[in-house]
This record gives C-alpha cells, sequence and structure tokens, in this order.
C-alpha cells in the first residue's frame, strides 16, 4: 500500500526543491568540514563528485529505461536512500583521519580519500537519481521543474552558511538527511507492511542525531600538518572554544605559558634571557590552520613593556624607521599582537581590520578582558573588514601599513594554496596600498624567504611594479628588505618616497644589534636575488629565466602563490629551506584533472557508448551533442569567472560566491520559463546564444570601469547591486538548456540521454580547464573561453531542429526521458 495515496503536484515540486536544495548545501557543507580536516584546496574535489554524480545518475537511468510508472513507484525509496547515504558521510568524517601533507601518509590518505569519494559519490548519486526520475517522470512539464530545481539551489546557497553557523557543519549533514526522509514522503513513498512506517522512524533517529549534534558536536580531526593540530596533539586536549562562520572554523586552545614569543619570524637570539617574562596566551586558528595567539594583558602600559621582546623581532622594522607616533593600518590583526606592537611605539592612530568576524567578536567579547580590552583603547579602532575592499574604499592615509603572516606560510612553502586566488597580493592591491600612505608613509609586509626565494622576490616584484605605475623611475630606492636570524622571514618596507640616508641607517644599526640581514639596501648594491631583481635592466627577463614564477600578478590572474613551475616538478636543490616538500597543489589539479576525465568515461561516457549507441547514428547526431558539450563548459566557464569577479567587488570571498552562484541559479530559473513560451525557432535560440556571447564580452570591458567607481558604497549596496549585474546575464544563461532539450525530445528522444551525459561530462572538465586556463593567461582569456562556447554552441543549434526521427529509436527512448541532477544550463 502507499504511505501517501497520491503523488500531487505541490509535492513533486516540494520534493525536488528541497532535494535539490539539499545536494547543494551538501556541497557547501563539505566544502567547509574539508577545509577544515583536509586543506582548502580539497574542495575542488567535492564540487567535481557532485557534477560526476549528477551525470552518472542520468546515465544510469538511461541503461534502467524504466517507464513512467517505475519511476514514479521508485521516487520515494531513491530520496530514502538520499537520506541514508547521506549519513554515511557523518560516519566517514567521524571516522577517518588523514594528512595529505605528510608524506609518510601518503598511502594511508589516498585510501581516506577513496572512502570520503565513495561516500560522497554515493549520496551525490543517489540524489541525483532523485531528480534524473522526478525530470524522467513528468518531461512535459521539465520548464516547470527546472524552475523548482533552481530555486531549490538558489535558496540552499543563500541559507546554508547562516545554518553552518547556527550548528554546526556535522550537524548541518544531519539536517540535510532529515530532509532527505521527509522528500521521500512528499514524493509518495511506498511499501508493504511495517516498511511503509519507514520515512517518519527515520525522520524521528535522524532528528534525535540532529539534536544530539547540535548538543554535543563531535570532534572532528584535524591533520598534524595544520597548526591546531600539531596544537592539539602538544596540549593534549582540544579546543576550549569552537565556531563556525561564514569564514571558517574558529578554534581556540587553552591558555599555555612561554617564555620564547610564538611570533612570525621569532625574536632575535640577542634579546636577554634573563629579561624574558613569562608570557601567557591562547592559541587561535582558522580552519585548523592561520595560527595567532590572544597574549593576555591588562591593557595598561606597565604591562605592555611585558611586549618588549617585540624589540628584537623583525615584524617591528617599519617602527624603526624614525616615525614618531604614526597613525597605522594594521591588515588581518588576528588576536592583537599587531595592535600591541603598535602601542608599543606609540602609534597615535591604529586602524585594526580583520576578516573573520568570530575573532573580532572574541576580542571585543568573550576574551575582551584577557586581551586587556584592546578594542576599547582611544587609539584603536578594530573594524571587521577584508583588506583589499577596505583599501578600496578608505579615503584616509596612514604613515605605517602593516600585514604580518595573514596566511599558513607551512601550506605556502609546500605549494598547498597554488589553486587560491588572493586580491591582497597582486600588483593592483600594492598600487592602492601606496596610494594609502602618507608622502613619507611605509608600506611593511612580513613573509616567507625560501631559499631560493620564491614568496618574499614575488612580492617585493608586486612592490616594484606598483611603483612603476605611480610613476616611479628606480623603485630600487623605494625598497628595503631585511631578514631574521635565521633567514627564513623578512619584512618588506615600501616608502612612497626615496628612502633617505639616515632612515636606512637606523635600520641597518638597529639589524645588526638583532643579528638581522638586509636582503635589499636602498643605497648599497647587495648580492642578492633580491638586489639583481630590483636592479634587473629587465624585470620580465629575470621572472623568465628564474626557476620559479615570480612575475608581478594582477587582478586579472592573482594566483600569488603559483610559483612553481610545470616544467619544473621534481625533487632537487631548487625546493631547499624551511620546508622540503613536492608542489602538492600542481599535483593536485593534474590528479583532479586526471580524475574528472577518468571518471566522466567511466561512469558516463562507457555507459552511454555500451547501452544507448542508437542515438549516435542519428543524422545530426554529433553536432548535437557538440550543442549541449558546450553549454557545459561554457556555462562553468564564466560562471566561476564572476565569482571571482564579484569577490573583488564585494570583497568577502564567501559573500561573493554565494551571491554569485544563488544569483546565476535564480535568474537561470527565470529565463527557463521564459524560454518555454518564447523560444521556438532555431533563429530564436541563436539569438539567445549569440546574445549570451555579446553580453558576456560587455562585461568583460565593463565591470571594471563599474567595480572600480561603485567599489566605495556600502556592503550591502554592493551586495545588491551585484544581483542587479548578474541578473540579465544568467537570465539568458537560463534558456538554452531546457529549451534544446524540448526541441531534441520532440525531434530524437534517443539522444536525449546522450545530451544529458555529455552536458555532465563537460560541465566536469570545464571546472578544471577554467581554472588551468585562468592560472597559466587571465580570468579575462577564462571568460572569452566562455563567450566563444556559447557562440559556438548558437552555430550549431539550428541541428536540433534537423536532427532526424527514428521510429524504433523513438519506440525505444519513448518510455523514459533522463536528466542529470542540476545540469550545466
Amino acid at each position: 500500500m502507499k504511505f501517501i495515496p497520491s503523488l500531487h503536484s505541490t509535492g513533486k515540486y516540494l520534493g525536488l526543491t528541497l532535494l535539490s536544495g539539499s545536494i547543494l548545501a551538501l556541497q557547501i557543507t563539505f566544502t567547509r568540514i574539508f577545509s577544515l580536516m583536509i586543506w582548502h584546496h580539497f574542495t575542488y574535489m567535492v564540487i567535481g563528485i557532485a557534477l560526476l554524480g549528477g551525470g552518472a545518475a542520468g546515465t544510469f537511468l538511461a541503461v534502467r529505461r524504466w517507464g513512467p510508472d517505475k519511476l514514479q513507484r521508485r521516487l520515494g525509496k531513491l530520496a530514502l536512500i538520499f537520506s541514508l547515504t547521506s549519513l554515511s558521510n557523518l560516519i566517514a568524517i567521524s571516522t577517518i583521519a588523514i594528512d595529505p601533507l605528510r608524506a609518510a601518509q601518503l598511502g594511508w590518505a589516498i585510501v581516506g580519500l577513496g572512502i570520503y569519494f565513495i561516500c560522497l559519490f554515493s549520496t551525490f548519486f543517489s540524489g541525483g537519481l532523485v531528480i534524473a526520475a522526478i525530470f524522467g517522470r513528468w518531461a512535459s512539464s521539465s520548464h516547470r521543474l527546472y524552475f523548482a530545481d533552481m530555486a531549490g539551489a538558489g535558496i540552499a546557497t543563500i541559507t546554508v552558511l547562516q545554518v553552518i553557523q547556527l550548528i554546526g557543519g556535522p550537524a548541518v549533514i544531519a539536517l540535510i538527511a532529515v530532509i532527505g526522509a521527509f522528500s521521500a514522503i512528499l514524493l509518495g513513498y511506498e511499501a508493504q507492511g511495517r516498511q511503509r512506517w519507514l520515512p517518519v522512524a527515520l525522520i524521528g533517529v535522524e532528528s534525535l542525531l540532529l539534536v544530539a549534534l547540535i548538543v554535543r558536536p563531535p570532534t572532528l580531526a584535524v591533520p598534524g600538518s595544520k597548526e591546531l593540530g600539531w596544537a592539539m596533539q602538544a596540549q593534549g586536549t582540544g579546543p576550549e572554544f569552537t565556531h563556525w562562520d561564514a569564514v571558517g572554523r574558529v578554534d581556540v586552545m587553552p591558555e599555555i605559558v612561554v617564555t620564547e614569543p610564538m611570533i612570525v619570524g621569532a625574536v632575535s637570539s640577542r634579546y636577554p634571557l634573563e629579561q624574558r617574562p613569562e608570557l601567557p596566551l591562547k592559541l587561535v586558528t582558522i580552519d585548523g590552520t592561520s595560527m595567532t595567539g590572544m597574549y593576555r594583558f591588562d591593557g595598561s602600559d606597565a604591562d605592555l613593556e611585558r611586549f618588549r621582546f617585540l624589540d628584537h623581532a623583525v615584524i617591528s622594522a617599519a617602527y624603526h624607521l624614525g616615525n614618531e607616533h604614526p597613525s597605522t593600518l594594521l591588515i588581518g590583526v588576528g588576536g592583537g599582537l599587531d595592535i600591541l606592537l603598535a602601542r608599543l611605539y606609540g602609534a597615535e592612530r591604529i586602524t585594526a581590520i580583520e576578516l573573520n568576524p568570530t575573532i573580532v567578536n572574541l576580542l571585543k567579547g568573550r576574551y575582551a578582558d584577557y586581551t586587556g580590552r584592546l578594542a576599547e583603547h582611544p587609539s584603536t579602532e578594530l573594524i571587521v573588514a577584508e583588506g583589499r575592499s577596505f583599501l578600496s574604499r578608505t579615503t584616509e592615509q596612514y604613515d605605517i601599513i602593516q600585514g604580518i603572516g595573514l596566511d599558513n606560510l607551512a601550506a605556502l612553502s609546500g605549494g598547498a594554496y597554488v589553486l587560491a586566488e588572493s586580491y591582497l597580493y597582486t600588483v593592483d592591491a600594492l598600487e592602492q596600498a601606496l596610494n594609502a600612505l602618507t608622502p613619507t608613509g611605509i608600506f611593511s609586509w612580513t613573509r616567507d624567504v625560501n631559499s631560493p626565494p620564491r614568496e618574499m622576490l614575488r612580492l617585493t616584484g608586486l612592490a616594484a611594479e606598483a611603483l612603476r605605475r605611480m610613476g616611479v623611475s628606480d623603485p630600487a630606492v623605494h625598497i628595503a628588505i631585511i631578514a631574521n636570524e635565521q633567514g627564513v622571514n623578512a619584512t618588506l618596507l615600501v616608502s612612497r618616497s626615496p628612502f633617505q640616508p639616515e632612515q636606512i641607517e637606523r635600520l641597518r644599526a638597529w639589524g645588526a644589534a638583532n643579528n638581522f640581514t638586509m636582503l635589499h639596501d636602498p643605497f648599497v648594491r647587495l648580492n642578492t636575488p633580491f638586489a639583481e631583481y630590483l636592479h634587473a635592466p629587465d624585470p620580465r627577463a629575470f621572472e623568465r629565466a628564474y626557476p620559479f614564477q615570480i612575475f608581478p600578478v594582477t587582478d586579472d590572474n592573482p594566483f600569488f602563490y603559483n610559483y612553481f613551475r610545470w616544467d619544473n616538478l621534481h625533487f632537487n636543490s631548487s625546493y631547499e629551506g624551511r620546508l622540503n616538500r613536492f608542489p602538492i597543489g600542481n599535483l593536485i589539479l593534474l590528479t583532479m584533472a586526471t580524475f574528472a576525465i577518468g571518471a566522466a568515461i567511466a561512469f558516463i561516457v562507457t555507459p552511454l557508448v555500451r547501452y544507448q549507441r542508437d542515438g549516435l547514428r542519428l543524422p545530426g547526431a554529433l553536432p548535437t551533442l557538440a550543442y549541449f558539450s558546450l553549454l557545459g563548459a561554457a556555462y562553468m566557464f564564466i560562471q566561476i569567472v564572476l565569482i571571482q569577479r564579484f569577490t573583488l567587488f564585494i570583497g568577502y570571498p564567501i559573500h561573493a560566491t554565494t551571491t554569485t552562484i544563488a544569483s546565476m541559479l535564480l535568474f537561470a530559473a527565470i529565463g527557463s520559463l521564459f524560454g518555454s513560451k518564447h523560444i521556438r525557432s532555431s533563429n530564436a535560440l541563436r539569438l539567445v546564444l549569440i546574445g549570451i556571447a555579446i553580453t558576456t564580452v560587455i562585461y568583460i570591458v565593463t565591470l571594471p570601469v563599474l567595480f572600480a567607481a561603485w567599489m566605495h558604497w556600502p556592503d550591502l549596496a554592493r551586495i545588491v547591486v551585484s544581483m542587479i549585474i548578474i541578473a540579465p546575464l544568467a537570465t539568458l544563461m537560463g534558456i538554452p538548456f531546457p529549451a534544446g532539450l524540448r526541441q531534441l525530445s520532440a525531434r530524437a528522444p534517443g539522444l536525449v540521454v546522450w545530451a544529458w551525459g555529455m552536458n555532465g561530462v563537460f560541465s566536469v572538465l570545464g571546472s578544471i580547464l577554467v581554472i588551468v586556463i585562468s592560472m597559466s593567461s587571465s580570468f579575462t582569456t577564462a571568460m572569452l573561453w566562455g563567450a566563444a562556447g556559447y557562440g559556438v554552441a548558437g552555430l550549431v543549434s539550428g541541428a536540433l531542429w534537423r536532427v532526424a526521427i527514428r521510429d524504433s529509436v523513438a519506440e525505444i527512448a519513448g518510455t523514459q526521458t533522463n536528466p542529470s541532477v542540476q545540469p550545466t544550463p
């Protein structure tokens, strides 16, 4: 007997909306969990598996050839399977701990990643089966179903991060399982006897699990290569405070007491041992890394003297150039040491910005007394802001702009951030920072050096190029670089005006007193790569000859961490330094591309070739499949580049990502409804595709101009205007796929399964190729490729009206129309 006697239209639309939203919510949740438990670049794996699972689900239904009645009968059971497989991921993250950056654990890391893959693929595959079956059963309502599909995904994009902040990542997985079981009821779960109560029982059990996870969150394993993992092992305990927010998971460890300050660059051995006081502090991490410390401080000037060790730290170099009572801008203050440093040297005005709101709240609330109420000092303003966004909007000028170790240097040395873009480390950002200085102001940044140099050398190149843009003919006299005693960290000092001899004399004397080393002196030609680079008659020739990629990156190619050359990926003396690691990021990119191609062939192409090759014999089949393949790749190209563009404009990466994806999904859903009524001919469809290509080119030209003019607007205004900007292009991009699918199902049903399969394959490949092209050239080039994809799709779209009908094929395929989960429009 049926648990729900009939499936009403509201049931299938609401069930589809919930399942679509759950699948996307699971993707986003696992990007957050993997950022903590592994490393952030493994989040790309989640997206690839989700696309692959959806494509494989469509292929599975094509091979099984279930009729409409069988599809409807099995909807509820498939939704129940999605609910149960969601729980398998919860078990996996609670029991599997891996550390892919430890060579000794590489074998187990591969096994662990394989288990993660199986669990995630099973979940996305089962969810994809539900959505594919809904589309297959009610193909005549595909445009309305497509609207519900896109709307559910869009709503999930907007809301899931807020839910993660409220209940945590593991609890969200349990919530998704509950939603899956509820969707089984909406979709008409059928069973005999006691099994008919299975969805209700499962909802009850999963709800109890959800409550338990909220009340007592599980301890997720953190690899020892991350600072949090190291701290937990060293202290033999877990964090005393944990909170998920939109930026990441913030953890605070219990207090430890040190006499050797835990700061970037350490302190000089010239700091007398007998003068080293005890320094109680609590370690703070974001996603297990980016470690900072909250030092115990009573707020008084007398207690401030405990921090005189900073006189012997390379991070204080900017304060030894003779600028008394400076106005300072501190970017990324973390636990507040930067503020203590500025106060120690008598800063008259301190503007301290921090991207993570939880850390700011800790300094202002829970740990305000512990840290001496730093934010309440008359000289200090502590605000939540992203560094580049703040520099773009501020009208103030500062004597010192400083940043200290804003990311995990250990990961950087191993190339772990190679896939990450950073708009704070571009020529454009350095130019904005220098323009925010007073005429004699100093830009100060502390980073790793490496041997041979790469991190600091690339940053030096950015500063030199920014100065050239500002009309400086000899950047070398505006730059000084001083390294710590061990030579592994250095501070770059960039003056808006040429350095004066007395300034550098002070710097040299202070450095000599602390065993620090000048890597570049504006008045003495040193025998260092830094001096050689800055004095090179042709900087571009120097960059081409250097063993690492150090060319100055821009906002159009903001991959600062991409310094390993593809033709130089090997173990040799080039990788000597504080860490000796293989360029893991490049390896991961290659692995993702290989995995995407291999898995797409194994799970989508091979089954289609084996079981559904009849459709390929139809005249016009190849250009028709090219049409859907181009849509899959081109959509991913444009969407991913737009996310990057709006990250620069909106300022907060997670806000930009959710705004862009949600807007594209919701407006694409609207476009699909529009297309169902107005796109009835090949000329109309071709006009839309050409319109997408032209509009994309217009965006390429106009977005930088608009962003520059509107960057100073408030945060909410920038988000709203971003949605308005995205709307026209996204609406157009929502038309071609459902319009093409409707026409294909009428003319050649045997090709429908191929259309879905190839769209899925090229969506996966597109998500990889856009990264490769962007890293090797620019976002502009990648977006032009996306526009070209839609343009070529316009050229071949006429095949949808010319492809021949074969009665034998139609008879075979007439019992099903097979889509994939969340196809790429």
